[in-house]
């Protein structure tokens, strides 16, 4: 096989010529790759546009109630705290009202606890062996001498069941009850606690023989009482509460107290209910900063630096534009939610519009403003939170103006693959035309060397005439 060097037999830099003018060639494919950067630059741009305005759709849709509640409801919160924690804690819902209690725990609720007896009285035989047969035990939670369960569980016991048989039974049917076994001086003690604690929760055993308990006494009870099943009693205010259990929310509209602990004799603790309006300002406050944040984006974008004679990623672009209108337009409006109403405008509350296009929030105005007109301010805020959240769903949503602009740059980057692909191919022909091409002159002029040395060779070997 021939080893070929261009340019060897002509002393041409064949590889350079033909690598400079593969550059000239090159030219268009390198317009290409500029413009494909300027789009996936705008495509990048629109992503932070996106994400900008998605930040605001996320702080407009926390504005906006849920259904079925009034935007009053949402913002009415109210905080509640007891100065001694280890006595209580409370949780307060918007049908709360304001207030101090006095709080004094008398009494907690405690669960209820039966244990087998012992000696001839105990179900077991020596052997630790259920006396009797077996059958289905009736487990029932109910007030004592109820006669409406508020759970009742069935339990298979098979004949001649150990107590530790019988423990697993009732410990895997999760019927409101755990059971273990005890093995004291006296002999093995099946012992039944209920899970919750309360006056309700009185256990009633029957249906097997031996495992009987209805507190009545006599010879139907198997079972002796260990610990009472009882409810909590405090006082609220100087009145007595009853309540079946530790957690109670019966006793104030809009109050649950969690009893956890009784109170020294004759000593009360305080229980403070308090409206809490920093969901509201918060609220506000982040919608401002988010609409804040969009603005500064929007103008980075769209901005051109006469001095560097820089421009911004979207600058002049359609949908850029169409956003800031779309967005802007909403802070001068007045939602038909609030068509009419003493506060319609975010100016009422405190929130106007700058010089460069954002928004700034008086906080005096705004907090006067929620204890003038707590109802009114949150309807307008409520209001407001509705129609950014429409129209930013709208613009970035699947079927929104930055998808299709999104779409539109995709499908122009993918022409311009093709455009790139079939310039490429017809470069590597190109060169391989010039390759071939300057081979044949590298060998025309190799010959025509060679040919142009043979005939100096020649003449030089002609002999020389003397005239003289």
């Amino acid at each position: 096989m021939a080893i070929s060097s261009p340019g060897l037999g002509s002393n041409l830099d064949v590889n350079s010529i033909i690598s400079q003018l593969m550059s000239l060639e090159q030219r268009p494919l390198t317009a290409l790759a500029r413009k494909e950067a300027v789009f996936q630059g705008k495509i990048s741009a629109l992503g932070s546009l996106k994400g900008a305005l998605s930040a605001l759709q996320t702080a407009a849709s926390a504005l906006v109630p849920a259904s079925g509640s009034s935007a009053l409801e949402k913002f009415s919160v109210f905080r509640s705290t007891v100065a001694d924690t280890a006595i209580a804690s409370a949780t307060t819902t918007s049908s709360a009202v304001a207030g101090t209690y006095s709080l004094e725990v008398t009494q907690l609720a405690q669960e209820h606890r039966i244990a087998t007896a012992t000696g001839i009285a105990s179900p077991f035989d020596a052997s630790n062996q259920l006396l009797g047969g077996g059958g289905t035990l009736t487990i029932s939670l109910d007030t004592d001498g109820g006669a409406s369960p508020n759970k009742t569980t069935s339990v298979t016991i098979a004949d001649g069941a150990t107590p530790e048989a019988i423990r697993d039974a009732i410990n895997t049917a999760s019927a409101g009850v755990s059971a273990t076994v005890i093995n004291g001086v006296d002999g093995k003690q099946l012992v039944l606690v209920g899970d919750k604690p309360g006056s309700d929760q009185f256990i009633k055993l029957s249906g097997v023989a031996g495992l009987s308990y209805d507190g009545v006494g006599g010879d139907a009870d198997e079972f002796a009482q260990l610990q009472a099943a009882q409810g909590s009693t405090f006082k609220l205010n100087g009145i007595v509460v009853a309540a079946s259990s530790n957690t109670v929310s019966t006793a104030v509209d809009g109050i649950t107290l969690t009893l956890s602990k009784q109170s020294a004799a004759g000593v009360a603790t305080t229980l403070t209910v308090a409206r809490d309006t920093s969901s509201l300002t918060a609220g506000v406050n982040a919608l401002v900063k988010a609409y804040n944040d969009l603005n500064k984006t929007t103008t980075d974008l769209g901005s051109y630096n006469a001095t560097t004679k820089q421009a911004g990623a979207l600058n002049g672009d359609s949908t850029l534009r169409s956003v800031q209108g779309t967005v802007r337009s909403l802070v001068g409006s007045i939602p038909a939610a609030v068509a009419g109403a003493t506060l319609q405008r975010l100016s009422d509350i405190g929130v106007s519009l700058q010089k460069d296009g954002s928004l700034a929030v008086d906080s005096s105005k705004l907090t006067k403003a929620i204890s003038d007109n707590l109802a009114g301010v949150a309807n307008l805020v409520a209001a407001y939170g509705s129609i950014f959240k429409g129209a930013t769903e709208a613009l970035v949503g699947t079927n929104g103006s930055l998808a299709a602009r999104t779409e539109g740059l995709n499908a122009s980057i993918k022409s311009l693959g093709k455009q790139s692909e079939a310039i490429s191919s017809r470069l590597a022909q190109i060169e391989a035309r010039y390759r071939k091409q300057f081979t044949a002159l590298d060998t025309a002029i190799s010959g025509m060397t060679k040919t142009s040395n043979f005939l100096a060779q020649q003449l030089a070997n002609l002999p020389t005439y003397n005239n003289s």
